[in-house]
């Protein structure tokens, strides 16, 4: 039996169900003009207590791929491996010495993570941090990342879980806007106080909450609406359109 066809049935059937009845009871403001003029939307969300900078939403993406990829804490703990074998430094102080010594290092590990893109420089106390994450169809994909932690220029630590993306379904489907993300998100929310929207963004989800007993060698990564919100809670919302 595919255990991962399996598991990725299992949660399209319950995505499905959550977006039905949240739709049936909610289907006149999701249909309204609401969602055309960001404005509107806003202090029609305002009104339910969800509070968002209505300039801040992004634009629709359009059809979206899902992602088939496995979990590499093996390649991590090889890239650990590297690292104790060679001394990697930075050759100066400044944020692009850490970046070009950072990525030197991750190129060194192989095609595996062609897709980490540069996010930041983090500086802390004596510590610089050089942080990765992983980036396909220019959607980060969540809990993936590699973090190269610098000490006197001296690169001493590696802090990694990494997502390899196997392949990408050949099928792009339809994806919901923000807007319609933030009514979904309202349907879920009507009893819960003020809510203050600080970020809304796509990115690719593999929703680690239905656990299988047995290995797979390739699981499922989802498009989704990530709501970040009273600074620092988070919701992820489907971002697939379902008629």
């Amino acid at each position: 039996m595919n255990w991962s066809k399996a598991k990725t049935i299992l949660i399209i059937a319950f995505i499905i169900t959550d977006i039905f009845l949240i739709i049936v009871y909610f289907k006149p403001a999701i249909e309204s003009e609401t969602f055309n003029d960001n404005e509107a939307l806003a202090k029609f969300l305002a009104q339910k207590n969800i509070y968002v900078d209505a300039d801040r939403l992004p634009k629709a993406r359009g059809d979206v791929p899902v992602l088939f990829v496995h979990n590499e804490n093996a390649d991590c703990e090889e890239m650990k491996s590297l690292l104790k074998e060679q001394r990697w430094r930075a050759d100066g102080n400044e944020d692009e010495d850490y970046k070009k010594a950072a990525g030197a290092f991750i190129k060194e590990t192989g095609l595996r993570y062609n897709t980490a893109s540069f996010s930041g420089i983090d500086r802390t106390g004596e510590y610089v941090r050089a942080a990765y994450k992983n980036v396909v169809n220019n959607l980060k994909v969540e809990k993936s990342y590699v973090t190269c932690i610098f000490k006197d220029s001296v690169l001493i630590e590696v802090d990694c879980d990494w997502l390899k993306v196997i392949r990408i379904h050949d099928k792009p489907q339809k994806t919901i806007s923000a807007a319609q993300a933030l009514l979904l998100f309202m349907a879920q929310n009507i009893d819960s106080g003020s809510i203050y929207i600080d970020d809304i963004e796509m990115v690719y989800w593999l929703d680690e909450s239905v656990q299988i007993d047995v290995p797979v060698s390739e699981d499922t990564a989802f498009p989704v609406w990530k709501i970040t919100y009273n600074g620092g809670d988070f919701n992820y919302i489907d971002a697939f359109e379902h008629n």
